[in-house]
């Protein structure tokens, strides 16, 4: 049952975009079209998931033991980087249309604070995520940076199909891109507040 709290609270109740306003670029960016978006959430869960569980191994087994915890940032962005190398090799080599839609979004997961965030998070800050008297093993943060990209994936893929929906609708000219889609996105944000009262 804990891990199913864990995972909930990750997707919706500290959702990363909805929440913790991490990652708003490329979640504005990349939400016009379905399928852009759905793709960068897989990239983006890919990325966070494993650079995470390689940042919690290298913060708990090198950097806190030999006490350069303090080097953490460039070592997590190091990670990081290089996760976002092979999707963006991966996603060229065998799928040249969708490189070309990710366009600019796709290296720039490397720059997504919801990434590093993410690794900060579960690293330095675990006591405001699992509680101070609480030791996160491996699978709870593994059960929480699925939990967290997947919640972004969502989000974003939600959006963009709202998105999609309203592009058949007639918006007056000063609201239409931007004004509306922020309109969305905090109409949103507000749905989701409403899943804090279930944990």
């Amino acid at each position: 049952m804990e891990y199913i709290a864990i995972a909930f609270g990750a997707i919706f109740v500290n959702n990363v975009i909805l929440q913790q306003f991490y990652g708003l670029c490329p979640f504005l960016g990349v939400s016009t079209k379905k399928s852009s978006a759905l793709s960068m959430g897989m990239a983006v869960t890919f990325v966070i998931t494993l650079s995470t569980i390689i940042a919690y191994i290298i913060y708990n087994s090198v950097l806190v033991p030999y006490e350069i915890d303090y080097l953490s940032t460039i070592v997590f962005i190091l990670v990081i980087a290089s996760f976002v190398q092979l999707v963006e090799m991966f996603i060229k080599k065998f799928s040249a249309s969708l490189y070309s839609a990710l366009g600019v979004y796709l290296p720039l997961i490397t720059t997504n604070c919801a990434v590093l965030g993410v690794a900060i998070d579960i690293t330095v800050n675990s006591g405001k995520i699992f509680g101070t008297d609480v030791d996160p093993t491996l699978l709870m943060v593994t059960i929480y940076a699925l939990g967290i990209s997947l919640g972004y994936s969502l989000v974003i893929f939600l959006f963009s199909a709202i998105r999609e929906e309203m592009d058949a609708y007639p918006i007056k000219r000063n609201w239409q891109g931007i004004p509306i889609a922020l309109i969305t996105a905090f109409i949103m944000a507000m749905i989701f507040i409403g899943f804090g009262g279930m944990v």
